[in-house]
């Protein structure tokens, strides 16, 4: 790992850390556990690439809700633009690819399911593909993520995603890690009745986010007329 990948790589734990940070505003009780999130991983000349280990969030499912019985455990990988970051101090992601699952504690803890999963990537010129979508599908293996934490003896465990259609390519935003990281905020620590500093903190938040740049730049056809005034999922597709 060279001078760059240390600065790409400090860039995104200063992002991570200001993210936590909000997250604790928001709401005290919510748990996040995490051991060296963004570990470099085959960069090349032109790509600072990174694995996004294993994140578990505690979390309430509503934002109302008193306890935190919904986990989710997050982890991907994201590559960033090397030449421009030296030339900008800006990240911007070449590619990504994010896997999150959701587990809902029920029965007095005594229960737990497996309520969703999803695989967010990223096609830049597969036919069939569009470039940015999301697969449903089973990620029951992620428990093993939460009794790292949380042993579980005697738990009764359910997997409601075991038979879900795995083929369905839905297209997508682009949900890196860190957009997964704040759809959680958004999701459960959010809601209409927040009070105005909470509003203010997830502002703050969304602009933060804003500053990681997506990977659509890499593609010539969602530059053009009529995709950048429309997108629709029409201009997601490759065409031959």
């Amino acid at each position: 790992m060279d001078t760059t990948d240390n600065r790409i790589q400090r860039a995104l734990i200063a992002q991570w850390v200001n993210l936590k940070a909000c997250i604790a505003r928001l709401n005290s009780n919510v748990l996040v556990r995490e051991q060296d999130t963004f570990r470099p991983s085959n960069s090349t000349e032109t790509q600072s690439c990174f694995d996004v280990t294993p994140v578990l969030f505690q979390l309430p499912e509503r934002a109302n809700d008193t306890s935190s019985d919904l986990f989710v455990v997050v982890r991907g990988m994201l590559s960033l633009d090397r030449r421009h970051f030296q030339l900008t101090k800006q990240l911007r992601t070449t590619s990504f690819s994010t896997e999150a699952g959701y587990f809902r504690l029920t029965g007095g803890g005594k229960r737990m399911q497996h309520v969703y999963g999803a695989h967010y990537d990223f096609a830049g010129n597969e036919l069939g593909h569009p470039v940015f979508h999301v697969q449903i599908r089973s990620f029951a293996k992620f428990r093993e993520e939460i009794e790292k934490y949380y042993p579980q003896d005697d738990v009764d465990f359910e997997d409601s995603m075991k038979n879900v259609l795995k083929t369905v390519r839905l297209p997508s935003a682009q949900m890196d890690a860190f957009s997964v990281f704040l759809q959680l905020v958004a999701d459960h620590l959010i809601w209409k009745n927040s009070r105005q500093d909470e509003l203010q903190q997830f502002c703050e938040l969304l602009a933060q986010s804003k500053s990681i740049q997506g990977a659509g730049f890499v593609i010539d056809r969602l530059q053009r007329p009529p995709a950048c005034e429309c997108y629709r999922a029409a201009h997601w597709y490759p065409a031959r």
